[in-house]
């Protein structure tokens, strides 16, 4: 990104009220965010003082980033989703749970719970733990209808990427929904449109287990999967999130684009290369020609955000996206895998066993 356009970057110790000042300082016009900032409505209103939002303001994020707000909704549209409860909750019972954060995002701060009456397991809430293939799936709000545009595997905790358990670790899609699924997936869109979110991109994560859906997490924003619907499919599908703002501002009667989906014959799967030991960022190695084509925005890269050389890299944290296409998702899987293996051998590191 900083080879193609001027960039602000917010050091990690002002994260995340530091974009306040950040936006002042930036050129004028609207503005729009990605993961994490959902968390955090006091900086999505502070910012949208100044700037027009595209995106869900900080009045409709609560009914979707709150579990039990969220709980409640899907299951009084006769959705089944997991079950949700607060850490002090039920004793021991046939259920497996899950201990977790209210303010997370990635996966991360997520544990298994075992009860135990004299100690307080990490969390702030428990869900009911379902098994089965983690998906995501991509929509798009209009102000008069809602659009189901995709849906995508999760891997998640993914050991040969060195992801802990439950961390997000990227996406491979598009993949087709049955006929059912797909008609579940147009309801689900609708229910969170009904509930909280009136604009633009949001995603939701669930779980596909033997027909059924059963929706985890919603994602009121621009998702981390879209770079794989769009390169995919070569599609540059933001104009239909900008569409949206200029019809909410201008009127219905403001020409738009019908969003028709993605259609491609291929998949592209992104994955994300977590460190497992310090590594000190090389100032050259096979991620070079991705860096040398970037200008070149369809072209498949096989590596991106790419640290600065000389970037010390700890031990859980992501060191690159690892990108591949192929005309199956076990061919595109099992191509990420190799490049996984490889960076491992790059890096004097052991390649884990264990499925995504």
């Amino acid at each position: 990104t900083r080879r193609l356009c001027p960039v602000l970057r917010c050091p990690f110790d002002d994260y995340p009220h530091g974009f306040t000042e950040l936006a002042k300082q930036a050129p004028p016009g609207p503005w729009m965010y990605t993961g994490g900032l959902e968390n955090h409505p006091d900086v999505v209103a502070a910012i949208s003082k100044t700037r027009p939002l595209w995106g869900n303001g900080p009045d409709n994020l609560l009914n979707v980033r709150d579990p039990f707000r969220l709980f409640a909704s899907f299951t009084a549209y006769g959705i089944n989703c997991p079950l949700v409860c607060p850490i002090a909750g039920p004793g021991p019972d046939d259920r497996q749970w899950l201990a977790k954060r209210f303010s997370s995002g990635g996966g991360r701060g997520i544990s298994e719970f075992e009860y135990c009456p004299v100690r307080q397991s990490p969390g702030d809430y428990l869900q009911e733990y379902i098994a089965g293939d983690p998906s995501s799936a991509l929509f798009l709000s209009m102000p008069w209808r809602v659009y189901f545009l995709g849906l995508a595997k999760q891997l998640i905790g993914t050991p040969w990427l060195h992801a802990r358990p439950f961390e997000y670790a990227g996406n491979v899609g598009p993949i087709s929904p049955t006929d059912g699924e797909r008609d579940s997936l147009q309801y689900l869109g609708f229910v969170v449109t009904q509930c909280a979110l009136k604009f633009g991109y949001f995603g939701i994560d669930m779980i596909r287990r033997g027909g059924r859906l059963m929706p985890i997490e919603v994602n009121p924003r621009y998702p981390a999967s879209v770079e794989v619907y769009e390169l995919a499919s070569g599609t540059a599908s933001l104009r239909w999130h900008v569409d949206c703002a200029r019809c909410i501002n201008a009127g219905p009667d403001t020409p738009w684009i019908e969003p028709t989906g993605f259609s491609t014959d291929r998949v592209v799967g992104k994955a994300i290369y977590y460190a497992a030991k310090p590594i000190p960022f090389p100032a050259s190695g096979p991620w070079d020609e991705s860096l040398a084509h970037c200008t070149d925005v369809w072209r498949l890269p096989e590596f991106a955000d790419i640290p600065e050389p000389g970037t010390p890299v700890e031990p859980g944290q992501p060191v690159f996206t690892l990108f591949a296409g192929a005309a199956t998702e076990a061919e595109c899987i099992h191509q990420l895998r190799a490049k996984a293996a490889a960076c491992d051998r790059l890096f004097g590191v052991p390649t884990p066993e264990g499925e995504p």
